[in-house]
């Protein structure tokens, strides 16, 4: 059952001094006075070591050598609509390297097909990937947790007017309302958090053992490559992203795995070559994101902040996103 907290703050702050079993499900509001507030639950629910400061990421000097990424096999999705599958065959090879994700391309594909099996859709929402990586982490060999964010548990009605839904809405409501009714039942790690801001997200995957897996919109993260007629390795477009259109119709829905950040400036240098094509503030920065993109055949792709978080908070994302901490 979905607990809602009115009061977070204080109420977040007491539980994680009383107790050492906080509920599966917890709704806070992220505003900017709860900001360390939800970072100290999601430090608890993961079960990693609290750094000595809780300060905002953009707050703190990063070091020169302050490139923070994990090594992932990179796994390219195999058609348009399975990057969540491809995503979640790259984390479990980080996590587990005897799990049946990790050997052999042989074996690999094999698993890609036993993830088909089992998530019985190509309509593929977060909640299909959060039953599925409990699945696959119960027969893991290593240790790991994970938790479940997002601004909707649920299922928003307006999502019916975006093409990138619309034609298997119907069907997708009743199998995501019944999916977060499972989760919810087995009392999985899940928490409704109305605005993460990028500075937690970006605190908890600059430590070495935590990654997350992101929903983006592919129309805003992949920008048209001006020499192309079509986007550059694109393989993730409901609809034909090189339009101009910004209105609901050209949301792409696009799962990336953000394995951490970069200082180095070569990698700075890298993500404002790639948003070039975007209005990017990205002269504010000295750091870039480290993501592993299923949709591309580059091993990995630096991207500015600015652009990840304005494809993460598009329309049609909900903000979803699945943190995983790998224990040692």
């Amino acid at each position: 059952m979905l607990t809602i907290i009115t009061d977070a703050a204080e109420q977040v702050k007491q539980i994680i001094r009383n107790s050492s079993k906080v509920p599966a499900a917890v709704s806070i509001d992220g505003t900017d006075d709860v900001e360390v507030t939800i970072q100290e639950q999601l430090i608890h629910r993961l079960g990693i070591k609290r750094k000595p400061s809780l300060i905002p990421f953009q707050l703190r000097k990063l070091g020169k050598n302050a490139n923070i990424s994990r090594q992932i096999r990179h796994i390219h999705q195999a058609d348009t609509w399975d990057c969540g599958l491809a995503c979640v065959q790259m984390v479990m090879y980080w996590l587990d390297h005897k799990s049946k994700a990790t050997k052999s391309p042989d074996n690999q594909e094999k698993h890609r097909k036993w993830m088909m099996d089992f998530v019985k859709t190509k309509s593929l929402w977060t909640i299909d990937l959060v039953i599925l990586l409990q699945h696959l982490l119960q027969e893991a060999s290593s240790s790991s947790t994970y938790v479940f964010c997002s601004s909707n548990f649920g299922v928003d009605e307006s999502y019916n007017k975006l093409h990138y839904y619309r034609d298997a809405f119907s069907a997708d409501e009743v199998r995501v309302r019944k999916l977060f009714n499972i989760a919810e039942n087995q009392n999985l790690p899940l928490m409704q958090v109305h605005h993460m801001s990028l500075n937690v997200l970006i605190s908890l995957v600059s430590r070495e053992n935590v990654v997350a897996i992101v929903l983006v919109d592919n129309h805003i993260f992949t920008p048209r490559d001006k020499n192309q007629s079509s986007p550059s390795h694109n393989a993730e477009t409901a609809i034909d992203i090189t339009n101009n259109e910004t209105d609901d119709s050209s949301y792409s829905g696009h799962y990336v795995v953000l394995i951490g950040i970069s200082t180095e400036k070569n990698d700075v240098q890298m993500s404002k070559i790639m948003n070039s094509q975007t209005e990017d503030d990205t002269e504010l920065y000295n750091y870039c994101l480290v993501v592993k993109n299923p949709g591309v055949y580059k091993e990995i792709q630096f991207v500015t902040p600015t652009l990840f978080e304005k494809s993460w908070r598009a329309k049609g994302t909900d903000e979803d996103v699945i943190l995983i901490a790998k224990h040692h």
